[in-house]
Parts: structure tokens; C-alpha cells; sequence
């Protein structure tokens, strides 16, 4: 097998551990700082093994966060294979030791060992910038996403103390014209000391649109309902600060998540990936550009089990003499977003009949005794090898 180097990723630097083969190390670990002169020391080992060994070496690592990012694009732009760790193998790996040690130097030691106990390393691809962007500006989407709900429930609970029958004026209480109102019911006139004009000119100023007359008049006996049957007379100064602050944050995360959806659908048009994954019914442009920047690109799996394995839906398997499990739960120890991302599409697809094969693939595990949920997860699996197969020869999905 080829040299390699046994890296153990951390913040700000790196310990290393080079090989020439198996049981042979190649002098002694080294720290390698995460600057110009750290990365530039790093490929002068990289140089001097191959020309020692007449073989281009290879770099393994366990991802740690992002830590590892810089690295592995420095690392491949100058040519060099890099192969990252699954956290449970390197784990596995430093117990094969009977030794109780955990050192930088003795994990660098247990990843390079690590290569020569496998045959059948995936290579890490080099992704495209574009899908790397993509993956950014998801993630990012969905990390604004999980703030402005937890935003949401924080409002609520404050508005419940301060106006809590104002949540039955609108459908939709997080709506421009809902939050612009609100933000007017919460100046110095208050919300019980405003006469019948006085309320029409509120709701006109905050519907900021053309609104029909009979549409206002709705809102405005729908908002003096709610003020009579509010049993708050006075409002403390500092729970009407916290409210006017969720209020603020409410509106700066829906600005956010406009942008991101608008920079994520402008991109998401000129990826062919996404435009096939849209071809799947119930699968619109935001979970399509997910799957596809967690994927990026799908060559790198060999068959789609792999596929399968990396989002953690295969089926963990339990078997120990005589016993043999008869239920078995999915690992989940790949990809959580592209697990998520495969699964709403499922839901999506299943909802009133939208993608007619899954739904006779549903039935079918239905009828089965599955329970609703070992069902989707089985339509899930069968999701992702249709996927793998559209990426692969990039055709679009068929009923």
C-alpha cells in the first residue's frame, strides 16, 4: 500500500505521524501549525516521503468540525489523495491498543496504522465550488431556520402575557402585516385607549398594501374583540422591552431567510443536480439543493448502499449464536442533514398522493404490518438509490 500520513485535526494545528508502510514510521510525529509556514512544512514532508518512497502518499484524517476544511483543500490542491475517517472507526482504532493512552501523537500513530488495516478506502472528492457553496448557504438556511423558531416560541410566550387573544386575529401571527400592527398596538397609546378611527388608521398603516375596505373593517372588530376579552391592564416596562426585542429578532430572521432562499434558488438554477432531484414529485428546489450539497458529488460511492450508508439508513444488524434480531433499527451514523433532507422529501412526495410510485411502495410496507414510520424510512431507502441512479446517469426521475 502507499505511504500516508496519520493526521489528528485540531484547532489552530495538527499533529502528524508519517508512514513508509505498515509498522514502519517515517521519523517522529510533528506539530504542524494551521499558517502559511505550518501548510508549506506540511507538503515539504508530503515531497520528501514520496521522493524517499517513489509513491505519492496519502493524508488520513478524522473530520473534526470544521477544523479539517482548510487543510483538505490546500492538501488536494497540491495533488494529494485524502481520505477521512469515520469518528467511530478512529475510535475503534485507539482501542485496539491494550494501553489506556489519548494523546495527539498516539491518534496521528492510530490513524496512520488505521490505513493499513483497511483495503477499501473511498478517496475524499474534490467537491466543485459551486456545490461547496451550496452546502454553506444550506446549512446556513437551516441553522437561521432553527433560531427563528426557537424566536417564534420565545414571542409567543412573551405576547400570552401582554395580548394573549391577539394571536386570533391573523391566520398567520408571523405575517409582515400581523408584525406590523402588533409593532403599532405597542406604542405609547397602548391597545385599550384607541377610538373607532383610530383603529382603521392603525390596521391601514400596517397593512401597508391595497386592502379592501371590508377586509379592515374584519380586522378591526376581530382587534376590538380580542382588547375586550384581554384581561392585561397594564403592561410592565420590561416585558414590553422583551417583546418589542422577539419582535426585532422575528423580522431580522425572516429578512435573512428571504435572502438565503433567494441566493439558494439563483444558484440551485444553474446546477444540473438540482434540476434533476426536481423532477421527483413533492421535491421542490430547497430540499433538492440540500440532498444535492450533501452528496455533492456521487461518484465517489460505488454502489448506492454506500449512498445509503452514508446518510445512516441502513439497517444495523444484530446476530450472536442461536439469536438473530428480527427488528432493527437504522444506524444514523452518516449524514443527519441528508437523512432529514431524503426523509421530508418522502413526506412531501407521499402527501395526498403527490408521487404515485412511492405511495404504492408505502401501501405495500403498509399492508406488511410496517408501522407508519418503518414505512417512510423503507420508502427513504428506495428514495436514495432512485437518487443515487439519476445522478449517476443523469436522467430524470420516472413514475
Amino acid at each position: 500500500m502507499r505511504p500516508v500520513i496519520g493526521m489528528d485535526v485540531a484547532k489552530g494545528k495538527s499533529v502528524i505521524q508519517a508512514f513508509i508502510k505498515r509498522n514502519a514510521p517515517y521519523g517522529r510525529d510533528q506539530v504542524i501549525w494551521h499558517t502559511p509556514n505550518g501548510l508549506e512544512r506540511l507538503l515539504q514532508i508530503l515531497a520528501e516521503l514520496e521522493m524517499t518512497t517513489k509513491t505519492k502518499p496519502v493524508v488520513i484524517l478524522e473530520p473534526t468540525g470544521h477544523y479539517h476544511r482548510t487543510l483538505v483543500q490546500r492538501i488536494q490542491s497540491e495533488g494529494y489523495d485524502i481520505i477521512l475517517v469515520n469518528p467511530l472507526q478512529a475510535q475503534r482504532a485507539r482501542r485496539t491498543s491494550l494501553r489506556k493512552v489519548k494523546t495527539d501523537a498516539s491518534d496521528a500513530w492510530h490513524l496512520g496504522d488505521l490505513y493499513y488495516q483497511e483495503e477499501d478506502w473511498l478517496v475524499h472528492p474534490c467537491r466543485e465550488e459551486h456545490l461547496m457553496d451550496l452546502q454553506f448557504l444550506t446549512r446556513q438556511h437551516e441553522f437561521i431556520t432553527s433560531l427563528y423558531v426557537q424566536a417564534k416560541l420565545n414571542m409567543r410566550t412573551l405576547l400570552d402575557q401582554v395580548f394573549p387573544g391577539y394571536e386570533g386575529v391573523f391566520k398567520d401571527l408571523f405575517s409582515k402585516t400581523s408584525l406590523n400592527l402588533l409593532d403599532l398596538c405597542l406604542s405609547h397609546e397602548g391597545i385599550q385607549n384607541r377610538d373607532e378611527e383610530d383603529w382603521i388608521q392603525t390596521v391601514r398603516e400596517a397593512t401597508k398594501a391595497s386592502r379592501s375596505e371590508a377586509w379592515m373593517n374584519r380586522k378591526v372588530d376581530n382587534l376590538k374583540a380580542a382588547v375586550l376579552q384581554n384581561p392585561v391592564t397594564q403592561v410592565s416596562f420590561g416585558l414590553e422591552t422583551a417583546l418589542r426585542s422577539m419582535l426585532k429578532t422575528v423580522r431580522g430572521f425572516q429578512m435573512q431567510l428571504t435572502e438565503l432562499e433567494k441566493t439558494i434558488l439563483e444558484l440551485s438554477a444553474m446546477i444540473e443536480e438540482v434540476k434533476l432531484l426536481e423532477t421527483i414529485p413533492g421535491v421542490g428546489t430547497k430540499i433538492a439543493a440540500a440532498i444535492v450539497s450533501e452528496i455533492g458529488d456521487a461518484t465517489q460511492f460505488r454502489y448506492p448502499k454506500q449512498l445509503v450508508a452514508y446518510a445512516g439508513l441502513d439497517p444495523s444488524v444484530f446476530s450472536s449464536g442461536k439469536f438473530t434480531a428480527t427488528q432493527n433499527r437504522i444506524t444514523k451514523r452518516g449524514s443527519k442533514r441528508l437523512r432529514r433532507a431524503v426523509y421530508l422529501a418522502v413526506t412531501c412526495g407521499l402527501r395526498v398522493g403527490i408521487n404515485l410510485r412511492m405511495r404504492e411502495y408505502y401501501d405495500k410496507k403498509k399492508s406488511e404490518g410496517k408501522p407508519h414510520k418503518v414505512a417512510v424510512i423503507a420508502c427513504a431507502n428506495t428514495l436514495l438509490h432512485h437518487i443515487y441512479a439519476m445522478l449517476k446517469r443523469r436522467q430524470p426521475y420516472t413514475l
